[in-house]
């Protein structure tokens, strides 16, 4: 039995297929995708399968399953992006262990790295189960059906699980996958595997859309000795400041004419993401950047203003996840 395979190539290109040559007859209503629905560019149904539901959420949060090595036990953590969620049902007579070897060998191909897995009998031990057992009838889906909330029921009938992750340029992709064995008794879908797929891209925000006004900058300044600022936006691996900075660019400036005796550090912070040396250069392009413009384009004293990069070496929050990478990425005042 031979499995064909896509080769994957970056995030944003081709499709990776998790496919096994299988019977592609389509006997019934139920062989039919769901109008409107197509697969993930990240990842592609199991040759043969019907797309029988689909979401998506163009930045939100999803739990996916890690293992704690720790403690040895799986744990959900949250992660944000762009969230497309798929429920597949397989061909009859293919086996849940079957359809899950192919999802695992596919993402192995695609240089993803495995953050939990199990297989049946483990996932019951672990409770891996039970913390994905209610995923799908938490989903939005376009159109809802009573098959999410009951998919999971019998998850002693080969359950299987596997999440793993990515990192490209603009930050990591996550993958998970749960599905069970056929139910002979499931009059629409006898003896066939349910697959849910969930995918959690990257995402840049459109951001710079809530601004701290000057006199809460002046405020956190005296009472504080520094404020993060988190309008002051770049693309990634850039220094270029964006136009969507302006408006924070503004109070800033207003904040620093109001007191006419203050001087400042604007420090660039960034993620962990990367080299910590690249990053180092990274952070201190970006406020002498910032610099540069309040000097330039808001009149404020070069004398007032000093720039600083201090990499990843300051973070306000866990690196592990992209909620806490955002707060990490900053821009900084901090009094002299």
């Amino acid at each position: 039995m031979i499995s064909k395979f896509i080769s994957y190539s970056g995030l944003a290109g081709a499709v990776l297929s998790a496919l096994l040559v299988g019977d592609l007859a389509r006997a019934s209503d139920a062989d039919t995708d769901r109008p409107g629905g197509m697969d993930n560019a990240i990842i592609s149904r199991y040759q043969g399968s019907t797309l029988y539901m689909y979401g998506s959420n163009n930045f939100g949060t999803a739990e996916i399953v890690f293992m704690d090595k720790a403690k040895g036990k799986p744990v959900l953590q949250t992660v944000e992006g762009r969230i497309s969620n798929k429920l597949y049902w397989a061909p009859k007579g293919r086996s849940s262990l079957e359809v899950f070897r192919n999802y695992q060998s596919a993402l192995t191909a695609a240089g993803f790295e495995t953050i939990a897995s199990c297989e049946a009998a483990a996932c019951a031990k672990l409770g891996t189960d039970w913390l994905v057992k209610h995923m799908p009838a938490n989903v939005a889906w376009q159109a809802q059906t009573s098959e999410a909330d009951r998919l999971f029921d019998n998850i002693s009938n080969g359950f299987h699980h596997i999440s793993a992750k990515k990192v490209a340029a603009n930050g990591t992709v996550y993958v998970q996958i749960a599905l069970i064995g056929g139910d002979d008794n499931n009059k629409k879908f006898p003896g066939r595997v349910p697959q849910f797929v969930q995918i959690v891209e990257p995402v840049q925000l459109d951001g710079g859309k809530v601004v701290v006004n000057a006199s809460v900058i002046g405020d956190s300044l005296k009472r504080d000795g520094r404020i993060a600022l988190y309008g002051v936006l770049f693309d990634t691996n850039k220094a270029v400041v964006k136009a969507e900075s302006n408006l924070a660019l503004e109070e800033m400036a207003k904040a620093l004419k109001a007191d006419p005796a203050l001087k400042v550090f604007v420090v660039g912070h960034t993620d962990n993401q990367g080299n910590v040396q690249a990053n180092t250069v990274l952070s201190q392009k970006r406020a002498e950047a910032v610099v540069d413009m309040l000097h330039k384009q808001y009149s404020v004293a070069m004398d007032r203003m000093q720039a600083h990069g201090l990499a990843n070496f300051s973070p306000v929050a866990n690196n592990t996840s992209e909620e806490g990478r955002a707060k990490n990425r900053r821009v900084e005042m901090v009094v002299q």
